[in-house]
C-alpha cells in the first residue's frame, strides 16, 4: 500500500478528531470532512466511484479539509494527501 493510500485510509476510518477545529470555522457538512473525502478518494483509487465531474466537484470542496490542517490527531495534511491521490490519476 502507497503511502498515499495508507494516509487516505488512516484519515477515511479516522473517528475526527480534527472535527472540533472544523466546527469553529462554522463547517458542518458531514460529506465535506477530511474523513469523507478521504473515503470518496479511496473508492475513486478503488475503481468503485467514478472521477467524473460530479465526484470532481465533490473532492473540490475542501473548507472542512483546509480547516483540519494543523488539528489531527496523525499530523495528515490532507490537503496535500488528497492532491497528491488525484494527481497520480491524472497522469
Amino acid at each position: 500500500m502507497s503511502n498515499i493510500s495508507k494516509n487516505l485510509v488512516i484519515c477515511a476510518f479516522c473517528p475526527n478528531t480534527c472535527r472540533p477545529a472544523i466546527a469553529a470555522q462554522g463547517i458542518q457538512v458531514e460529506a465535506q470532512t477530511p474523513s469523507a473525502l478521504a473515503l470518496i478518494t479511496v473508492a475513486v483509487l478503488q475503481g468503485r466511484i467514478a472521477l467524473d465531474d460530479q465526484t470532481r466537484a465533490v473532492l473540490a470542496r475542501r473548507d472542512a479539509v483546509n480547516a483540519s490542517v494543523g488539528h489531527c490527531t496523525y499530523k495528515l495534511d490532507m490537503p496535500r494527501v488528497l492532491d497528491d491521490a488525484l494527481q497520480g490519476l491524472a497522469n
